[in-house]
């Protein structure tokens, strides 16, 4: 879904220059940092562009004054003043954390969209995990014990349901990966109360029926956003809801389901284990009861880290860009 704040189009703007495009997405992660090798790749993919790398936030404040369009992990709103040439703002960022947004409603920014099969990959990872009993395989192997019954309750994916609560674009990418196993899915979003995703065949459920739904359930994913709106989406009554044997995921943000919510259910509800990427407090405290508990598999916020990252970002990027020039 691509974010417009302000005017519609970004005008068309005629030059006797290349364009131009800042770059500033400098990140610990080796996954998300722009490297000499991704600023080659998006010379190839944008060739006639003037492509200008910027590498610290000294950098980029120096270069406001002239960036048009701009490509970055985050951006204040206090600088919007000190950029009064700046008319797009991209980022891979799928989410709002990060990109505030302009006080004169000027900018036009674009989030990523391209996380899609990147977290349906991850999410399958973890379904399969969980199903193939392999942490129990694990122990077994590390005791060098050779024992074929250890499986034998676990389920296909194929004969199991999923719902899937926040069902925007990367709902929509899960949804297609399971429904084509034959997974039954029910996909809960706000705008929707019936009828089925032509997309996708998810089945969209409403608010009142979510907690029915969550009944049938083999496993729960959470994909919704951040925000007073979802602060703790995931209550008692919710999760007691869930089907006894089922497993639960978060890709979506860890405000949704609080930590002492999620520790309390695989305490006190049949829900058997968690998979999750997201957490309240990032990164996780060291003293988090999350770290050592046997039902849970833990990601470091790490669904979308994969090596294709940045060259998917590059080429939603080109197409983004060619637009404008269109």
């Amino acid at each position: 879904m691509v974010i417009l704040i302000g005017s519609l189009m970004t005008p068309t703007i005629p030059r006797t220059t290349p364009p131009r495009l800042h770059v500033y997405l400098v990140a610990d992660e080796v996954a998300f940092h722009f490297s000499a090798d991704h600023y080659q790749l998006l010379q190839q993919q944008l060739p006639g562009w003037e492509i200008i790398q910027l590498t610290s936030e000294a950098e980029l404040l120096q270069a406001l004054p002239e960036v048009e369009l701009l490509d970055t992990w985050r951006f204040d709103a206090n600088w919007y003043s000190k950029a009064p040439a700046l008319k797009h703002i991209f980022t891979p960022a799928a989410g709002h954390d990060w990109i505030q947004q302009d006080p004169d409603g000027k900018v036009i920014i674009s989030q990523g969209t391209f996380h899609g099969s990147m977290i349906a990959e991850t999410m399958l990872g973890l379904m399969l995990h969980f199903n193939r009993r392999i942490s129990a395989m694990l122990a077994l192997q590390q005791q060098h014990q050779w024992d074929r019954n250890q499986q034998q309750s676990s389920p296909l994916l194929s004969r199991q349901t999923v719902v899937i609560i926040g069902y925007g674009n990367i709902g929509k990418f899960c949804a297609r990966y399971l429904t084509q196993l034959g997974t039954r899915v029910y996909a809960h979003q706000r705008a929707y109360s019936s009828g089925i995703d032509p997309d996708s065949g998810a089945e969209y459920i409403t608010a009142e029926s979510l907690n029915d739904r969550l009944a049938e359930a083999d496993h729960v994913v959470l994909l919704l956003p951040g925000g007073e709106q979802t602060q703790g989406f995931m209550n008692r009554e919710r999760l007691e809801s869930i089907k006894t044997g089922a497993y639960l995921y978060n890709f979506g943000r860890g405000t949704t389901l609080p930590t002492s919510n999620l520790l309390w259910a695989l305490s006190h509800t049949g829900i058997q284990g968690a998979g999750i990427d997201v957490t309240e407090v990032e990164p996780l405290p060291v003293d988090s009861p999350l770290w050592d508990h046997p039902d849970v598999v833990l990601l470091p916020h790490s669904a979308c880290i994969f090596k294709e990252y940045m060259s998917l970002h590059i080429r939603e990027l080109r197409t983004l860009l060619g637009k404008l020039q269109a």
